[in-house]
């Protein structure tokens, strides 16, 4: 059984593509990649379509919520066909449209393990909830401790951590990721 997966961009995809495969092994994923959060948002109808049309077990839409004051808002960014979805009880729900409070990085610092395997001079320990951390900032910081004289690249950032990544550690740092994944471990019973 295979399902969809549209995220915003190729660090994302690269992320996925290795941490979905490894705690899912009997399950193949297809993760498409729009190149940025305005364009996926355009495409899931499309994206939609296309995954019920190659009868995947599930659909979903990752992207990061940015500077949208609230996830209600970005659903109003979407296609009444989507939302019309998402409004669904899970149960019955194909498309399940996952938010990233405020970024990826957000779930990246969920896993202070995997932060500190992958850059074992980085001084950081996860917080209760890190969906109001600046992560970006906080990921570039560690990075630099880590590797003083060379700029923070988010591709091979998302590489390295994938496979050190444990979504249920990074599940109690996160409401959002918790959000996500739990509805993802549903849907590969269903």
């Amino acid at each position: 059984m295979t399902i969809g997966v549209g995220v915003e961009g190729p660090s994302d995809r690269a992320f996925w593509d290795k941490l979905l495969h490894k705690n899912f092994p009997k399950l193949r994923f297809d993760i498409r990649s729009m190149n940025n959060r305005e364009k996926l948002i355009r495409a899931a109808p499309s994206l939609l379509e296309t995954f019920r049309d190659l009868h995947y077990r599930a659909g979903f839409i990752i992207l990061d919520r940015d500077q949208s004051p609230c996830i209600a808002s970005i659903m109003q960014e979407f296609d009444p066909q989507i939302q019309q979805e998402v409004r669904k009880p899970p149960a019955e729900r194909y498309l399940f449209v996952c938010v990233a409070i405020r970024e990826l990085e957000a779930w990246f610092l969920a896993d202070d393990a995997a932060i500190l395997a992958v850059l074992p001079r980085a001084k950081y320990r996860a917080p209760s909830e890190t969906g109001q951390l600046n992560a970006q900032k906080i990921l570039t910081e560690c990075w630099l401790q880590q590797f003083p004289h060379t700029a923070f690249n988010k591709l091979d950032f998302a590489k390295r951590i994938a496979p050190k990544f444990t979504p249920d550690i990074a599940a109690r740092h996160s409401a959002s990721f918790k959000y996500f994944w739990e509805r993802m471990k549903k849907r590969r019973r269903a």
